[in-house]
């Protein structure tokens, strides 16, 4: 009877939803010096002996998505009493560390460092263990076309939404294991993060402050300069998530990110993000050498804090308010504008406090939680001092708006200077709201991005131009003033 036959489930691509030696050279990342022994070992040793010198250490499966619909089918196999063993191409070290998450298991069979068991020797150790077509096999790919060809029952899993790939169409399957992905246009929207573009436009303040967004000239520069950061920042946020794998993985919501979901294989984020990177620095390199030496500092800064930084408290939240303010240095660059002091001192100050705002809503939500923040330097206990931190920097960059209004550079600028004030009470406003609703739990993305969304903060900062609008205009200080308009 079929439920006397014992089912033989594959791990990449089957039970687990993504691979797990994609898994491996992505952890490999932090440690250059394993991918490039695990390099010399295939050449000299195989490509078993490859995968053992990746798996020793830091490739943590114990949260990587598994396919439901797999896992729903070995569960009714064990429920009716059949055996089920887990029978891979991966290194016995990683598939030990899925096979503890499926209890019930009648045992693993894997590659060792000098069998690889894919294909004929996955066959062979089958039929030798079970007999020719004493076994039912569960497989994704074109590897396992000689094991369905030796196995009684046959299931393929695919994350395909559509029908069967055209190599499985010649097999008599019992049955599709579907686990469909999401629409890939949204996947890859969602791995490329393309709302976070939004962050990008600080790289038009500079026209903006220096009166300058009429300019033809200087406003294509800055569109160019935008599109280079835009696919900068695509290549990053891959690779990051590609870095974060376990941190995301961890995370109440950050585990539905594309790659750490398996939608997306580490692998393609990795060769994407470098085609993304290169194209970036190709525009760069047109827009001028000023132009490109800020958009690599950019990117060696943002791949830092992807690497190392972002686990380093304080340090953290420096680096990513400069990486706001890169963008304004950006801006300034292509487009030939000075920044002021006044200008760079409150944006710096203000970036600071929306950088911290971020760790303040991710050490607020880690105390409600479990108290731990993964992939950071911070604990749910640090949230007072995030807390004085930021409003701190925040009113500081009050302050200092405060300071610039009344001297006389802004005399020198608009004729109808007292309209500014206008920005003071609507400024701390909005620094407050921001604060209020991070400790309310309502940030949950970028404070920037956020507040680009936010309706109070798009009401603050139309009153905040039309105070600039005011003051641009001679009769407004008369009228302030109390007198006749002429």
């Amino acid at each position: 009877m079929e439920d006397q036959r014992p089912l033989i489930v594959d791990l990449d691509g089957s039970l687990l939803r993504t691979d797990t030696l994609h898994e491996a050279v992505a952890a490999g990342l932090r440690h250059p010096v394993r991918l490039l022994n695990a390099s010399a070992t295939l050449g000299r040793s195989g490509k078993a002996a490859m995968k053992q010198v990746l798996a020793v250490d830091g490739v943590d499966l114990r949260q990587a998505p598994l396919n439901a619909s797999v896992v729903n089918f070995v569960h009714r196999r064990m429920a009716d009493g059949g055996r089920v063993f887990l029978v891979t191409g991966a290194d016995r070290m990683l598939a030990d560390q899925v096979a503890s998450r499926i209890p019930g298991l009648s045992g693993v069979m894997a590659s060792d460092g000098t069998t690889n068991l894919i294909g004929p020797a996955k066959t062979r150790v089958l039929v030798e263990r079970f007999g020719e077509r004493g076994f039912d096999y569960i497989g994704n790919s074109r590897a396992d076309l000689d094991v369905w060809a030796r196995s009684e029952g046959r299931y393929l899993a695919t994350l395909r939404p559509e029908g069967e790939p055209g190599w499985a169409r010649d097999v008599d399957f019992d049955e599709v294991l579907r686990d469909a992905s999401p629409n890939p246009l949204r996947t890859w929207a969602r791995a490329l993060r393309v709302h976070q573009s939004l962050k990008n436009v600080l790289i038009f303040l500079p026209l903006v402050a220096a009166h300058e967004f009429t300019n033809p000239g200087m406003l294509l520069a800055a569109i160019g300069a935008f599109i280079a950061f835009t696919l900068m920042a695509f290549g990053v946020y891959l690779l990051n998530d590609t870095l974060d794998l376990a941190a995301d993985r961890a995370h109440h919501t950050k585990y539905r990110r594309p790659i750490a979901a398996g939608w997306v294989s580490p692998l393609t984020a990795v060769f994407a993000s470098g085609v993304l990177t290169v194209a970036a620095i190709a525009l760069g390199a047109l827009l001028g050498l000023p132009f490109l030496a800020v958009l690599l500092v950019y990117a060696v800064a943002t791949t830092s804090y992807s690497f190392w930084l972002k686990r380093i408290a304080v340090i953290d939240v420096v680096v990513l308010a400069l990486l706001y303010m890169v963008r304004i240095v950006a801006g300034a660059v292509v487009t030939g504008i000075e920044l002021s002091f006044w200008f760079t001192a409150v944006t710096l100050f203000l970036f600071l406090s929306l950088a911290l705002v971020k760790r303040y809503a991710e050490a607020h939500e880690s105390r409600e939680r479990t108290g731990e923040i993964p992939g950071r330097g911070y604990s749910g206990e640090d949230v007072h001092a995030i807390l004085a931190l930021g409003s701190a920097t925040g009113i500081a960059a009050v302050l200092l708006a405060a300071v610039y209004i009344q001297s006389e550079a802004v005399s020198d600028i608009y004729p109808s200077p007292t309209a500014l004030w206008l920005v003071i009470p609507t400024a701390f406003y909005w620094v407050a709201n921001l604060w209020l609703k991070a400790g309310r739990g309502q940030m949950h993305d970028d404070p920037l991005v956020f507040a680009l969304r936010d309706r109070a903060s798009l009401a603050a900062g139309a009153v905040i131009l039309l105070a600039f609008v005011a003051a641009s205009v001679p009769v407004v200080e008369q009228l302030i003033a109390g007198g006749q308009t002429p």
